[in-house]
Protein backbone atom coordinates (compact mmCIF):
# COMPACT_ATOMS: atom_id res chain seq x y z
CA UNK A 1 0.00 0.00 0.00
CA UNK A 2 1.11 3.54 -0.69
CA UNK A 3 2.41 5.10 2.54
CA UNK A 4 0.68 8.20 3.95
CA UNK A 5 2.33 11.44 3.03
CA UNK A 6 4.83 12.46 5.65
CA UNK A 7 4.25 9.29 7.67
CA UNK A 8 6.65 8.81 10.56
CA UNK A 9 7.92 12.37 10.40
CA UNK A 10 5.95 14.12 13.10
CA UNK A 11 3.49 15.55 10.60
CA UNK A 12 6.15 16.98 8.34
CA UNK A 13 6.13 16.32 4.63
CA UNK A 14 8.84 14.10 3.19
CA UNK A 15 10.68 16.99 1.56
CA UNK A 16 10.62 18.96 4.84
CA UNK A 17 12.22 16.01 6.58
CA UNK A 18 14.75 15.71 3.77
CA UNK A 19 15.68 19.38 4.06
CA UNK A 20 15.67 19.32 7.85
CA UNK A 21 17.94 16.33 8.29
CA UNK A 22 20.70 18.66 9.47
CA UNK A 23 23.55 16.83 11.14
CA UNK A 24 25.06 18.30 14.28
CA UNK A 25 26.64 21.70 13.77
CA UNK A 26 29.41 23.01 15.98
CA UNK A 27 28.88 26.27 17.80
CA UNK A 28 31.48 28.80 18.93
CA UNK A 29 32.39 26.67 21.96
CA UNK A 30 32.87 23.56 19.83
CA UNK A 31 29.85 21.78 21.33
CA UNK A 32 27.54 20.03 18.90
CA UNK A 33 24.12 21.63 18.47
CA UNK A 34 21.24 20.29 16.43
CA UNK A 35 20.70 22.11 13.18
CA UNK A 36 17.27 23.70 12.90
CA UNK A 37 15.06 22.38 10.10
CA UNK A 38 15.02 24.78 7.20
CA UNK A 39 12.80 25.20 4.18
CA UNK A 40 15.79 26.15 2.07
CA UNK A 41 18.67 24.07 0.86
CA UNK A 42 21.86 25.02 -0.88
CA UNK A 43 22.17 24.04 -4.51
CA UNK A 44 24.95 21.63 -3.55
CA UNK A 45 22.77 20.00 -0.91
CA UNK A 46 19.92 19.74 -3.37
CA UNK A 47 22.21 18.04 -5.82
CA UNK A 48 23.34 15.57 -3.16
CA UNK A 49 19.72 14.66 -2.45
CA UNK A 50 19.11 14.07 -6.13
CA UNK A 51 22.07 11.69 -6.17
CA UNK A 52 24.22 13.69 -8.56
CA UNK A 53 27.82 13.07 -9.34
CA UNK A 54 27.57 9.31 -9.10
CA UNK A 55 28.63 8.71 -12.66
CA UNK A 56 31.61 10.18 -14.46
CA UNK A 57 29.36 11.54 -17.16
CA UNK A 58 30.22 12.05 -20.80
CA UNK A 59 29.03 14.00 -23.81
CA UNK A 60 25.97 11.75 -23.92
CA UNK A 61 25.43 10.71 -20.29
CA UNK A 62 25.35 12.90 -17.22
CA UNK A 63 24.59 16.14 -19.06
CA UNK A 64 21.77 18.54 -18.34
CA UNK A 65 18.67 18.04 -20.42
CA UNK A 66 18.87 21.63 -21.57
CA UNK A 67 22.34 20.93 -22.95
CA UNK A 68 21.64 17.53 -24.48
CA UNK A 69 21.61 17.18 -28.25
CA UNK A 70 17.97 16.74 -29.25
CA UNK A 71 16.42 14.91 -32.18
CA UNK A 72 13.66 16.23 -34.42
CA UNK A 73 11.03 15.14 -31.88
CA UNK A 74 12.62 17.17 -29.08
CA UNK A 75 13.97 14.12 -27.22
CA UNK A 76 17.70 13.50 -26.61
CA UNK A 77 19.22 11.74 -29.59
CA UNK A 78 20.91 9.08 -27.48
CA UNK A 79 17.55 7.90 -26.13
CA UNK A 80 16.11 7.67 -29.62
CA UNK A 81 19.14 5.72 -30.84
CA UNK A 82 18.92 3.23 -27.99
CA UNK A 83 15.16 2.75 -28.43
CA UNK A 84 15.45 2.34 -32.20
CA UNK A 85 18.18 -0.29 -31.78
CA UNK A 86 16.20 -2.16 -29.12
CA UNK A 87 13.06 -2.29 -31.26
CA UNK A 88 14.83 -3.10 -34.52
CA UNK A 89 16.47 -6.15 -32.98
CA UNK A 90 13.31 -7.21 -31.13
CA UNK A 91 14.98 -6.73 -27.77
CA UNK A 92 11.73 -5.41 -26.32
CA UNK A 93 10.36 -8.96 -26.65
CA UNK A 94 13.15 -10.58 -24.62
CA UNK A 95 11.96 -12.07 -21.36
CA UNK A 96 12.78 -9.78 -18.45
CA UNK A 97 14.04 -6.93 -20.64
CA UNK A 98 14.81 -3.87 -18.48
CA UNK A 99 14.71 -6.13 -15.41
CA UNK A 100 17.58 -8.50 -16.28
CA UNK A 101 20.98 -6.90 -15.66
CA UNK A 102 23.70 -7.34 -18.30
CA UNK A 103 27.22 -8.49 -17.50
CA UNK A 104 29.39 -5.62 -16.27
CA UNK A 105 31.90 -6.08 -19.09
CA UNK A 106 29.13 -6.05 -21.71
CA UNK A 107 27.60 -2.92 -20.24
CA UNK A 108 30.94 -1.10 -20.16
CA UNK A 109 31.72 -2.05 -23.75
CA UNK A 110 28.24 -1.04 -24.90
CA UNK A 111 28.43 2.30 -23.13
CA UNK A 112 31.79 3.04 -24.73
CA UNK A 113 30.26 2.49 -28.16
CA UNK A 114 27.27 4.70 -27.41
CA UNK A 115 29.47 7.48 -26.05
CA UNK A 116 31.57 7.24 -29.21
CA UNK A 117 28.46 7.70 -31.35
CA UNK A 118 28.50 4.09 -32.54
CA UNK A 119 25.23 2.93 -31.00
CA UNK A 120 24.38 0.74 -33.98
CA UNK A 121 27.39 -1.46 -33.17
CA UNK A 122 26.05 -2.44 -29.75
CA UNK A 123 25.06 -6.11 -29.81
CA UNK A 124 24.01 -6.82 -26.21
CA UNK A 125 20.33 -5.90 -25.92
CA UNK A 126 20.22 -6.14 -22.12
CA UNK A 127 22.92 -3.46 -22.11
CA UNK A 128 20.82 -1.28 -24.43
CA UNK A 129 17.92 -1.45 -21.99
CA UNK A 130 20.20 -0.84 -19.01
CA UNK A 131 21.80 2.20 -20.66
CA UNK A 132 18.39 3.82 -21.02
CA UNK A 133 17.94 3.51 -17.26
CA UNK A 134 21.49 4.73 -16.68
CA UNK A 135 20.83 7.79 -18.82
CA UNK A 136 17.93 8.82 -16.58
CA UNK A 137 19.84 8.02 -13.38
CA UNK A 138 22.86 10.13 -14.34
CA UNK A 139 20.94 13.27 -15.26
CA UNK A 140 22.37 16.20 -13.24
CA UNK A 141 18.83 16.71 -11.99
CA UNK A 142 15.69 14.64 -12.24
CA UNK A 143 13.78 14.62 -15.50
CA UNK A 144 10.89 16.02 -13.45
CA UNK A 145 12.98 19.08 -12.59
CA UNK A 146 14.03 20.49 -9.23
CA UNK A 147 13.28 23.64 -7.28
CA UNK A 148 16.24 25.98 -7.70
CA UNK A 149 16.31 26.95 -4.01
CA UNK A 150 15.71 23.58 -2.36
CA UNK A 151 16.69 21.04 -4.97
CA UNK A 152 13.53 19.12 -4.04
CA UNK A 153 11.16 17.75 -6.66
CA UNK A 154 8.17 18.81 -4.56
CA UNK A 155 5.35 17.91 -6.98
CA UNK A 156 6.53 14.30 -6.99
CA UNK A 157 7.78 13.91 -3.43
CA UNK A 158 4.97 15.80 -1.68
CA UNK A 159 2.20 15.88 -4.25
CA UNK A 160 -1.12 14.41 -3.13
CA UNK A 161 -1.88 12.95 -6.54
CA UNK A 162 -4.95 10.76 -6.46
CA UNK A 163 -5.90 10.81 -10.15
CA UNK A 164 -4.10 10.20 -13.39
CA UNK A 165 -5.50 13.45 -14.73
CA UNK A 166 -3.70 15.36 -11.98
CA UNK A 167 -0.44 13.61 -12.78
CA UNK A 168 -0.91 14.27 -16.48
CA UNK A 169 -1.51 17.95 -15.79
CA UNK A 170 1.71 18.05 -13.76
CA UNK A 171 3.58 16.47 -16.66
CA UNK A 172 2.08 18.94 -19.12
CA UNK A 173 3.36 21.74 -16.91
CA UNK A 174 6.96 20.62 -17.33
CA UNK A 175 9.12 22.78 -19.62
CA UNK A 176 10.65 21.31 -22.74
CA UNK A 177 12.53 19.10 -23.28
CA UNK A 178 11.44 17.51 -19.97
CA UNK A 179 7.83 17.11 -21.06
CA UNK A 180 8.74 15.37 -24.31
CA UNK A 181 11.25 13.13 -22.53
CA UNK A 182 8.68 11.97 -19.96
CA UNK A 183 6.21 11.35 -22.80
CA UNK A 184 8.93 9.38 -24.60
CA UNK A 185 9.30 7.21 -21.50
CA UNK A 186 5.55 6.58 -21.37
CA UNK A 187 5.63 5.47 -25.00
CA UNK A 188 8.57 3.15 -24.29
CA UNK A 189 6.69 1.57 -21.39
CA UNK A 190 3.70 1.05 -23.67
CA UNK A 191 5.80 -0.46 -26.46
CA UNK A 192 7.38 -2.97 -24.09
CA UNK A 193 4.34 -4.05 -22.09
CA UNK A 194 2.39 -4.71 -25.32
CA UNK A 195 4.48 -7.88 -25.46
CA UNK A 196 3.81 -8.98 -21.91
CA UNK A 197 3.01 -12.51 -23.08
CA UNK A 198 6.58 -12.77 -24.39
CA UNK A 199 8.73 -10.56 -22.17
CA UNK A 200 6.77 -10.96 -18.88
CA UNK A 201 6.99 -7.20 -18.37
CA UNK A 202 3.78 -5.41 -17.44
CA UNK A 203 3.43 -1.63 -17.26
CA UNK A 204 3.77 -1.89 -13.50
CA UNK A 205 6.95 -3.95 -13.90
CA UNK A 206 8.43 -1.31 -16.17
CA UNK A 207 7.54 1.49 -13.78
CA UNK A 208 9.03 -0.35 -10.82
CA UNK A 209 12.38 -0.86 -12.57
CA UNK A 210 12.49 2.74 -13.83
CA UNK A 211 11.36 4.54 -10.66
CA UNK A 212 14.70 4.32 -8.78
CA UNK A 213 16.38 5.98 -11.77
CA UNK A 214 13.96 8.90 -12.10
CA UNK A 215 14.58 10.41 -8.67
CA UNK A 216 17.68 9.12 -6.88
CA UNK A 217 17.74 9.77 -3.10
CA UNK A 218 21.06 10.90 -1.68
CA UNK A 219 23.25 8.19 -0.20
CA UNK A 220 22.90 9.35 3.42
CA UNK A 221 19.10 9.31 3.41
CA UNK A 222 17.65 6.88 5.92
CA UNK A 223 16.19 3.69 4.38
CA UNK A 224 12.57 4.48 5.29
CA UNK A 225 12.62 7.91 3.66
CA UNK A 226 14.43 6.53 0.62
CA UNK A 227 11.74 3.87 0.29
CA UNK A 228 9.03 6.52 0.54
CA UNK A 229 10.68 8.56 -2.21
CA UNK A 230 10.68 5.54 -4.50
CA UNK A 231 7.08 4.64 -3.65
CA UNK A 232 5.92 8.18 -4.38
CA UNK A 233 7.58 8.03 -7.80
CA UNK A 234 6.06 4.61 -8.52
CA UNK A 235 2.59 5.82 -7.54
CA UNK A 236 2.91 8.98 -9.63
CA UNK A 237 4.11 7.06 -12.69
CA UNK A 238 1.39 4.40 -12.35
CA UNK A 239 -1.33 7.06 -12.28
CA UNK A 240 0.32 9.01 -15.09
CA UNK A 241 0.72 5.98 -17.35
CA UNK A 242 -2.84 4.83 -16.67
CA UNK A 243 -4.22 8.20 -17.74
CA UNK A 244 -1.92 8.51 -20.75
CA UNK A 245 -2.91 5.00 -21.80
CA UNK A 246 -6.60 5.91 -21.71
CA UNK A 247 -6.38 9.25 -23.52
CA UNK A 248 -3.85 8.08 -26.08
CA UNK A 249 -6.42 6.38 -28.27
CA UNK A 250 -6.54 2.88 -29.84
CA UNK A 251 -3.06 3.22 -31.31
CA UNK A 252 -1.43 3.40 -27.89
CA UNK A 253 -3.95 1.87 -25.49
CA UNK A 254 -2.85 -1.22 -23.59
CA UNK A 255 -5.48 -3.53 -22.11
CA UNK A 256 -5.25 -6.71 -20.10
CA UNK A 257 -6.25 -8.70 -23.17
CA UNK A 258 -3.82 -6.93 -25.50
CA UNK A 259 -0.59 -8.85 -25.05
CA UNK A 260 0.66 -8.22 -28.57
CA UNK A 261 -0.49 -5.54 -31.02
CA UNK A 262 -1.24 -6.20 -34.66
CA UNK A 263 1.38 -3.68 -35.74
CA UNK A 264 4.92 -3.80 -34.39
CA UNK A 265 6.09 -0.50 -32.82
CA UNK A 266 8.63 1.34 -34.97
Amino acid sequence: PFPPRGGGGGGKSLSERLIGRGSAAKGATGAATSAEPSRTMSLAAGKRWLGLGRGKGSSRFGVKLDEARLGDDGVPEVLQELRTLLMARKGHRNEGIFRVSPATSALQASRALVEAGQTSKVSDLESVAQLIKVWFRELPESVFGADRETGIVAPIVDGDFTTGAGCYEAMQGLPEPRRSTVRWLLELIGDVCRYESENRMTAQSMIIVFAPNLIVPRADLDPLSALQVNQHVVRFMELLFGHWNEVGGPATRITASTASPQVDPP
